[in-house]
């Protein structure tokens, strides 16, 4: 009696450990776990007097310094992506990302909580090899950081190429009209170009800007992020002067506006090289299959996947006149860009 009495007891006492031992361990998964040295590059909407310590922004993926010489490229062209944004990526890679010697062409992101994503991410690389990813998480919050990394890998791998064209994922670039653009003898080193942006600082809605983050009713004049193009001077100088300024979390207003306001550079509007978004809207709903004119050299954001695969289509004639250099087609752009 004793003895089966004395089993009872033990095995109680082994199912309470048991269980003691589940909870405990679902207990340390489920609380928030202890903040990394990442960590601190993950939200710094707060305190906007931090100044961004680019010591810390490693590559998981990157990429070999550009080539010199004859095989340089003309200017090199860094895209703002996200993780999960395969199929943007795979539009831009099926027609113009890699289609023009003159420029070379990479995806730049932050890291991913999935491991799933993660590794498709490595597979795509390996496939392209054609991304470049930071040890940031890629959130909303976080495009400064892209921003900043797009600026450091330029300075620390290609300082040699002239310009560099900073894109957002959802844009299509006439990659033959942007060069002949940056050849022409009419621009000036000291100056990016870019769309002109709207200053004033929102205190509601999506771009919410609290008195503690920017004190000033207007922003320095900038230029959209969503398509800009810096020469390598600038790119240089803003990334030193990044080390001294402090963090702003909206990446065109921090780049374009607050450090080039530090620097000896000014905007050269190319508002009149947009392609007409009323037009873009009828190429993408199939009202019209030919360009009236080969001058653009961006589109809207937002563009989809057919909006592309028909501008690729549309544009064919004039990337086969460039690649020809048929002069009526150079003197054009001569005179629209002078």
């Amino acid at each position: 009696m004793n003895k089966r009495y004395l089993a009872k007891c033990l095995l109680i006492a082994v199912l309470f450990l048991v269980i003691l031992i589940v909870l405990v361990q679902f207990s340390s998964h489920s609380s928030l776990r202890k903040p990394e040295k990442n960590d601190e590059m993950e939200d710094l909407k707060k305190d906007s007097n931090h100044v961004f310590n680019i010591a810390d922004l490693k590559y998981l993926i990157s990429k070999p310094k550009c080539s010199q010489g004859s095989s340089s490229p003309h200017f090199i062209t860094l895209i703002h992506t996200s993780p999960v944004k395969f199929e943007r990526r795979i539009a831009s890679r099926d027609t113009w990302a890699h289609s023009d010697l003159r420029t070379k062409t990479f995806f730049l992101m932050g890291m991913t909580n999935s491991s799933i994503i993660q590794r498709r991410i490595d597979k795509e690389d390996a496939e392209y090899n054609d991304i470049i990813q930071g040890n940031f998480m890629d959130s909303y919050r976080n495009m400064t950081f892209k921003h900043i990394m797009a600026l450091k890998w330029f300075s620390e791998n290609c300082p040699h190429v002239k310009y560099l064209l900073k894109l957002d994922d959802d844009v299509f670039p006439n990659i033959p009209a942007i060069d002949q653009y940056l050849m022409s003898d009419t621009h000036n080193i000291n100056f990016i170009h870019g769309v002109k942006a709207g200053r004033t600082v929102f205190r509601k809605g999506r771009w919410k800007v609290t008195p503690e983050e920017f004190t000033g009713d207007l922003y320095p004049e900038f230029v959209e992020g969503s398509a800009v193009i810096y020469p390598n001077t600038f790119v240089l100088e803003a990334f030193e002067k990044a080390f001294i300024t402090p963090y702003f979390w909206i990446d065109d207003v921090y780049v374009s506006g607050i450090l080039r306001m530090q620097l000896s550079f000014e905007i050269k509007s190319i508002y009149h090289l947009k392609l007409d978004t009323n037009f873009l809207n009828m190429i993408g709903n199939g009202t019209v299959t030919t360009l009236p004119y080969p001058m653009f050299l961006i589109t809207q954001h937002d563009r989809k996947y057919v909006d592309v695969l028909r501008l690729w289509e549309i544009t064919e004639p004039y990337r086969k006149a460039h690649r020809l250099r048929k002069m009526s087609y150079l003197n054009t752009f001569k005179s629209v860009f002078v």
